[in-house]
């Protein structure tokens, strides 16, 4: 999430909120908050429930089951107008493509921003 706490700034010049969803209990991710401050919420997914609804799929490992990293772009209309799927839990995803994407939106009319 190291990639994505530098693009934030971006993000929110974009009028776009983030959210990550990690399939960790909340104690887990009150911890994680608490040792790194994110600017942004993490909300748990304990039980996968969200995860298997946006068919993101769990990879077994030895010790612990997570989820690969997804990115979706949904509008102001809920429509997910982009989704990107990852192929290791551990490769974070490049931000450059989702804020490419946003300016495409942006420049449709596909996402309204306020001033």
């Amino acid at each position: 999430m190291a990639q994505l706490r530098r693009d934030y700034p971006e993000f929110k010049a974009a009028n776009t909120e983030v959210l990550v969803v990690l399939p960790n209990g909340p104690k887990l991710i009150a911890r994680h908050v608490s040792r790194h401050a994110p600017p942004y919420p993490i909300l748990s997914d304990k039980g996968a429930q969200v995860a298997e609804q946006y068919a993101i799929h769990p990879k077994q490992t030895m010790l612990l089951t997570t989820m690969t990293p997804t990115v979706f772009l949904i509008d102001t209309n809920a429509v997910i107008r982009y989704a990107s799927y990852g192929t290791s839990f551990i490769k974070e995803p490049d931000n450059a493509e989702p804020l490419r994407v946003l300016a495409q939106m942006r420049a449709a009319k596909q996402i309204s921003f306020s001033p």
